[in-house]
Parts: C-alpha cells; structure tokens; sequence
C-alpha cells in the first residue's frame, strides 16, 4: 500500500517511525515530509517550498491510504485532505482516515470519504495488522 501521513510538525518523531516500521514490512509512503528540513519562513524560501508543495500534491495523486492526525491547529495538513478528498471523487482508490481528538473540527472532516478513528492503532488493525506489535510507542 502506498500511505501519506498529514500532521503538524510536532509528529514529526512517530511519522518518521511509522514510515520506517511501514517500509520494514513491505509498505511504501508517497511522500516523506519528515525528512525535510525546516524551510519556514515560507516567503523567504519560496521556490524550495513551490518545489515541495507541488511533489506533495502529485504524490497524494498516488497514495492509497491517506492519514491526518488531527489537532485544533494546523493548516497546510488541510490542504493536503482537500487533495486527498478531490483524489478519492476522482477514483474513490484512497481511504481516508481522520485520527485523534479534532478528528471533526472542520466541515471537510465529515466529509463522506473520510474515516474517523481515535487512534493510528485503529487504522493499522483496518489495513495492516501485521505490525500491530511493533507500534507500542504510540
């Protein structure tokens, strides 16, 4: 399966394992921000950030498995869902899951595409159960 993670930065430590446990068991990420570095200020580096932005939105044309881990801020992961959610209409190929407490603090998130669930264990239990047991630290 081909997964993308969309978060704040401040998961960027247990995206960065998930990606890893993912591609240690067969499983592939279309994108990984994490490895990224910090390019903030945007407006001081704006063709490093077109660049990037526009990788993450051809590699979400790609992904099976979308996952944003929800948060009551946040705001270029709410753009990754409206391509995520535009890319479900299209082909309806890619499930969509809303993780965590915020999992319904905007209008897009009850959107019909997306699944709600209060934990990524959740969402490995639906997709890939197989690594269940190398997901104790979230």
């Amino acid at each position: 399966m081909k997964w993308y993670f969309a978060s704040r930065k401040k998961h960027k430590q247990i995206i960065g394992k998930l990606i890893r446990i993912l591609k240690e068991n067969g499983q592939d990420t279309v994108f990984d921000w994490t490895e990224l570095d910090d390019i903030k200020p945007y407006s001081n580096n704006q063709k490093i950030a077109s660049e990037i932005s526009n990788k993450i939105s051809l590699a979400l044309l790609n992904t099976e498995i979308f996952v944003l881990i929800s948060d009551k801020e946040g705001t270029d992961m709410f753009v990754e869902l409206g391509i995520a959610i535009a890319n479900w209409l299209k082909n309806k190929r890619i499930r969509i899951y809303i993780v965590g407490e915020w999992n319904k603090r905007s209008l897009m998130h009850l959107h019909p595409a997306v699944i709600h669930v209060n934990s990524l264990k959740e969402i490995f239990y639906n997709e890939c159960h197989e690594i269940i047991k190398e997901l104790d630290f979230i």
